[in-house]
């Protein structure tokens, strides 16, 4: 395990060391491309099973990131939560991922930004069940999380408002603030 750490560990006190800027951001958007299509899919199944399936309600996240000296990088990682209504066999659903991200910066003039980006990482899909006793059965599944940005826009100085497209774990349109000090 230490062999695994300490590498990690010199490694981001090198890119914080580097870092520029910190930004901390708060985001929520519709539902993402995973929840759309597991939406779609599960719809299918429920009506040939006859049952009804839960609909995701949207997607929040926070991020920190740490922008390099020509502040045209940023890396960081995004933590969001997917969230979803309940329905007579299911009382509670919910997909966390953690991504780790790079964005980089097309365009930073003044206050207006333009950047694209992608994270890879984990997610992580709870659900509750209920039986026909009422007894409730919780069931957690895993697998890899992607999210790509294909285009964002962030206006602003030390605070700023973004909007962003997303294809993956985040909504697919997703907007928000940040706070970089």
């Amino acid at each position: 395990m230490k062999k695994v750490l300490f590498p990690i560990l010199i490694m981001g006190a090198g890119v914080a060391l580097n870092a520029q800027k910190i930004e901390v951001s708060a985001s929520y958007g519709i539902p993402s491309v995973y929840g759309v299509a597991h939406d779609f899919a599960s719809s299918i199944v429920g009506a040939i099973t006859d049952t009804k399936t839960p609909s995701s309600n949207g997607v929040a996240a926070v991020g920190v990131m740490i922008y390099n000296k020509d502040m045209k990088w940023r890396y960081g990682v995004d933590f969001t939560s997917e969230f979803y209504d309940k329905t007579e066999s299911i009382s509670k659903q919910n997909m966390i991922s953690i991504l780790p991200r790079v964005d980089y910066f097309w365009l930073n003039k003044g206050k207006l930004g333009l950047y694209s980006g992608g994270s890879i990482g984990m997610n992580f899909m709870n659900t509750t069940y209920v039986d026909k006793d009422k007894k409730e059965n919780k069931n957690t599944d895993s697998g890899l999380g992607f999210n790509v940005v294909p285009i964002g826009l962030k206006y602003g100085g030390a605070l700023s408002i973004f909007v962003e497209s997303n294809v993956g774990m985040k909504g697919i349109l997703q907007a928000g603030a940040a706070y970089r000090f």
